[in-house]
């Protein structure tokens, strides 16, 4: 799991992340609320239904891809 300062680098450095169930894309938002602390991390993903957008909570980020694939 990824805290906050790592999503924002991720998203900042365009990095590739992959979330629990596998699935691999680029962080194109991030969302804080308060004062219920939770944070929604909005991905550009790609499956075989085509391209689109998740809506995560930041949790079910795992970590780059990067160092996840290898």
């Amino acid at each position: 799991m990824a805290d906050l300062r790592h999503i924002h680098q991720y998203m900042n450095d365009r990095e590739k992340v992959v979330l629990d169930d596998g699935r691999v894309g680029k962080i194109v938002r991030v969302d804080t609320h308060f004062p219920a602390q939770s944070t929604t991390v909005s991905v550009w993903t790609e499956d075989e239904t085509g391209p689109g957008v998740a809506k995560v909570d930041i949790a079910r980020i795992v970590g780059p891809a990067s160092k996840a694939t290898g």
